[in-house]
């Protein structure tokens, strides 16, 4: 007990690995807890008259996803084509594609509680949520300029790909116990200032496989791309090319060295802050910042192409049909639908016509 005490944050953190299947198994079972207790509380609300319930539900959930997930699945399809689509259409794609990017991190943020891959007390659910979400804004910013981008197919498949493979790395660097150099060497570096002297462990490895990547995202893909964004003219209204293009270059180059560098100090990297109660606090707040303001200026950037590009009045072409989200929620929207006055409630009516 003395030598637990005796422990900083940064070394109990690494101390209490061991228990991830512990805890593992108490969220495993406390999921099936609530199945089992829904399992009785649907039984009670249908009674006998549905002969097969969770059958019943799980088909119900399935024809009420299909129209949604349907949708996303043809649109994106379409990536192929995007490099001989209108800025329109490629607003459109990349605003799905940040909207897979939202659902992703809420997932992850979400099933992070149940520490299912908490490995070695380090939280694989938060990497793989980068992995999968950096991949799709570096995908993004490819499609947005799509015509004008070089090889545009492999451009994009590339950066998903080596995107993903990276943080897959940083996260696998992360699981591994130690410091980036050998202990010895390090001191002996410490004491002479001699490169030469430092010997890297597999961390130190991995790590750096990792910065490898990432920098050459920001300092050579993305460089690249916005080179090519002002050749082609986009250092003016340009009704082809985003107007908030290089905001959106700008909440990368800004905010995404920010991650590895609050990894450096906190508990899982190098321990220079031990107080690994902040350790997912300063990533939550990143998360925020980073993925907040991109979304933030995807969506100005379809409002302004909307508004200063806005078709001719008297256009005959088919109008923007609502999607499925819009459509289930403006009959609960206070500002239409549902009025109350003089004390009395309307309450739409909830009955839908049947095909």
């Amino acid at each position: 007990m003395a030598e637990i005490q005796g422990l900083n944050d940064f070394q109990l953190f690494r101390a209490c690995g061991p228990l991830y299947p512990a805890f593992a198994i108490e969220s495993l079972t406390s999921i099936l807890l609530g199945v089992f207790f829904c399992y009785l509380a649907l039984r009670i609300t249908v009674r006998t008259d549905v002969n097969a319930p969770v059958m019943s539900m799980l088909r119900w959930m399935r024809d009420s996803l299909r129209e949604p997930l349907g949708y996303w699945w043809q649109e994106m399809k379409t990536w192929p084509e995007m490099n001989k689509r209108p800025l329109a259409d490629r607003i459109k794609i990349c605003r799905l594609l940040n909207l897979a990017m939202c659902i992703a991190q809420a997932a992850a943020a979400f099933f992070t509680v149940l520490r299912w891959l908490h490995i070695q007390n380090v939280n694989g659910l938060r990497y793989l949520g980068y992995a999968f979400t950096c991949a799709l804004m570096q995908a993004e910013l490819v499609v947005l300029i799509a015509p004008y981008v070089p090889c545009y197919k492999f451009n994009v498949v590339a950066v998903v790909i080596f995107t993903h493979l990276w943080l897959v790395l940083g996260w696998i660097g992360s699981l591994q116990a130690g410091f980036l150099f050998e202990d010895a060497s390090w001191e002996s570096f410490v004491e002479n200032y001699d490169f030469n002297l430092l010997i890297v462990t597999n961390k130190g490895l991995l790590i750096a496989a990792t910065a490898v990547g990432l920098c050459g995202l920001m300092f050579v893909q993305m460089p690249f791309l916005s080179l090519i964004y002002f050749i082609k003219g986009g250092y003016k209204a340009h009704p082809d090319l985003p107007y908030y293009y290089m905001r959106l270059m700008m909440t990368v180059w800004f905010t995404w060295p920010a991650f590895p560098a609050w990894w450096l100090v906190s508990a899982e990297g190098l321990g220079l802050l031990a107080d690994a109660k902040s350790n997912s606090v300063g990533f939550a707040i990143l998360n925020c910042i980073s993925k907040g303001s991109f979304t933030y200026y995807m969506l100005k950037t379809g409002a302004d192409h909307k508004k200063r590009w806005a078709k001719p009045q008297g256009d005959a072409s088919k109008p923007v049909e609502a999607n499925w989200m819009v459509r289930n929620l403006k009959s609960y929207d206070s500002q239409g639908v549902l009025n109350v006055k003089a004390g009395h409630c309307k309450v739409p009516s909830l009955e839908r016509s049947v095909a």
